[in-house]
């Protein structure tokens, strides 16, 4: 009965959440990432949202076996 309560201050000193990830479609993927650079590109940081696109870019494709998100566009090079 120990271990449960070991695990739970081992995870909590570790920032870790106890509770185990849910999962998550790519399309919920995909709408979280187009809105997380859509609020880079209103901050009018082209580099911010231009480093948000290409990670969470990368993170669909390692996460999702190689799938990108088609509604989400890289932003403009603000030229």
């Amino acid at each position: 009965m120990i271990r449960p309560l070991v695990l739970a201050v081992a995870t909590a000193a570790l920032g870790v959440a106890a509770a185990p990830a849910s999962a998550i479609s790519l399309d919920d993927a995909c709408a979280r990432f187009a809105s997380k650079l859509s609020d880079a590109v209103k901050s009018g940081d082209p580099a911010k949202a231009q480093q948000v696109y290409s990670v969470g870019s990368q993170r669909i494709a390692s996460r999702f076996n190689g799938a990108s998100c088609p509604n989400v566009q890289p932003p403009s090079s603000g030229n």
